[in-house]
C-alpha cells in the first residue's frame, strides 16, 4: 500500500488567554493517501479550521503544542517558516472560507496569480506566465479576460474559483478547502464544488474539505472525520458514517437533517459546547448526550474499532452499531 500524502498524529493546538492555554485541537489524528477526499465537520468552535491552520502553520494567536504533521514524509511542525513558505502553494494549498478577503482589492487577479509563481522562484517570459494564467482560469470554468478584472468585478463565484486556480497553480498534492461554499447560493456552491472536484482529479491531489453542512459531505468527500470540542469523535468511509453512525454526536447531526421522505419537526442538538478553557471530565459529550451512563461523566473514551476502517470514539459504540 503507497504511503500516506499526510499523515498528522496527536496533534495539540493550543491558544493563550488571560486565564490559561484554551486547547483548540486535542490530540488529532488521521491520514491521507494520493487521491483521497477526507471531510471534517461538526459544529463551529469544534476545532475544524483550527485544524487546517495548523496544517499551513497560518496559526494566529496559536501555537502547534505539540504532535506531528508529515506531509511527504517531512515534519511540518518542525521546519522553519522560510521553508514552510516554499511548502505552500508548491506542496500544499488552502481555498478559503473567504475569497473576498483574502484576494487583494486593489490588484488585478492576474497580477496576484504572478504573484504565486515570482514568489517561488518560477521564471517565466511576460507571455509564458499570461499564457499560464489564462489556462488555470480556463481550467476552473472562468474566460482567460477575468485576469484583467479586480475582485470587486467578480461574483462570489467567479472569485471562489479564482482562488480555486490560485491553489492549483503549482500542483500540490494537497488542496485544503476551509468551507469554501459558505458564502454562496445554492446552485453556485454546486458548481464552486464541481470545479474544485474536476482539478483535483486532474491533479490526483489529496483534498480535505472542512464544513459543517453534512449533507454536502456525503456527497463530496470518500472518508468523514467528525469533531467535537477539538477531538476526533468519529473517522469512517462516509457511506459506512451515514449508515451506521457509531457515535451519539454523528447520528444527532444526521437526524438534524431535513428529509424529503417524511414530515417531521426540526430536531436539533441541545445545549452548547464545552468551554476550552474549562473542559468537561469523561467524554466532552456527556452533558448533551441522551445516551449518556455514569461512566461517561468520569472516564474519557478511546477510540473503538468498529470495523477495520471505522472507528468512534464512545463507550457505548457497540449498542449504537446493533441499534
Amino acid at each position: 500500500m503507497s504511503q500516506p500524502v499526510l499523515d498528522v498524529r496527536d496533534l495539540i493546538v493550543e491558544y493563550k488567554t488571560p486565564k490559561g492555554p484554551a486547547r483548540a485541537v486535542n490530540e488529532v489524528s488521521f491520514s491521507l493517501r494520493a487521491g483521497e477526499r477526507f471531510g471534517l465537520v461538526g459544529e463551529s468552535g469544534s476545532g475544524k479550521s483550527t485544524t487546517v491552520l495548523a496544517l499551513m502553520r497560518m496559526l494566529r494567536g496559536g501555537r502547534i503544542a505539540a504532535g506531528e504533521i508529515r506531509l511527504n514524509g517531512v515534519d511540518l511542525a518542525q521546519i522553519s517558516e522560510p521553508a514552510m513558505r516554499r511548502v505552500r502553494f508548491a506542496e500544499m494549498s488552502l481555498v478559503p472560507q473567504g475569497a473576498m478577503s483574502s484576494l487583494n482589492p486593489v490588484l488585478r487577479i492576474g497580477d496576484q496569480m504572478a504573484d504565486i509563481f515570482e514568489d517561488h522562484g518560477v521564471r517565466r517570459s511576460a507571455v509564458e506566465r499570461e499564457g499560464r494564467i489564462e489556462r488555470l482560469l480556463e481550467q476552473v470554468g472562468l474566460p482567460g479576460t477575468v485576469r484583467w478584472r479586480f475582485p470587486h468585478e467578480l461574483s462570489g463565484g467567479m472569485k471562489q474559483r479564482v482562488c480555486i486556480a490560485m491553489s492549483i497553480a503549482l500542483r500540490p498534492s494537497l488542496i485544503l478547502a476551509d468551507e469554501p461554499t459558505s458564502a454562496l447560493d445554492v446552485v453556485v456552491q454546486k458548481q464552486v464544488l464541481g470545479t474544485l472536484s474536476r482539478v483535483q482529479r486532474e491533479l490526483g491531489a489529496a483534498i480535505i474539505l472542512i464544513g459543517h453542512d453534512m449533507a454536502l459531505m456525503a456527497h463530496f468527500v470518500s472518508r468523514i472525520g467528525v469533531m467535537y470540542a477539538g477531538r476526533l469523535v468519529e473517522t469512517g468511509p462516509v457511506r459506512k458514517v451515514f449508515a451506521a453512525p457509531r457515535h451519539p454526536y454523528t447520528k444527532m447531526l444526521i437526524e438534524a437533517l431535513p428529509s424529503f421522505e417524511k414530515t417531521a419537526a426540526f430536531k436539533g442538538i441541545p445545549g452548547v459546547g464545552p468551554s476550552l478553557l474549562d473542559p468537561l471530565p469523561g467524554c466532552p459529550f456527556h452533558n448533551r448526550c441522551p445516551m449518556a451512563i455514569e461512566r461517561c461523566r468520569t472516564d474519557p473514551p478511546a477510540f473503538r474499532t468498529g470495523s477495520e476502517d471505522h472507528h468512534a470514539a464512545c463507550h457505548r459504540t457497540e449498542e449504537l452499531a446493533d441499534a
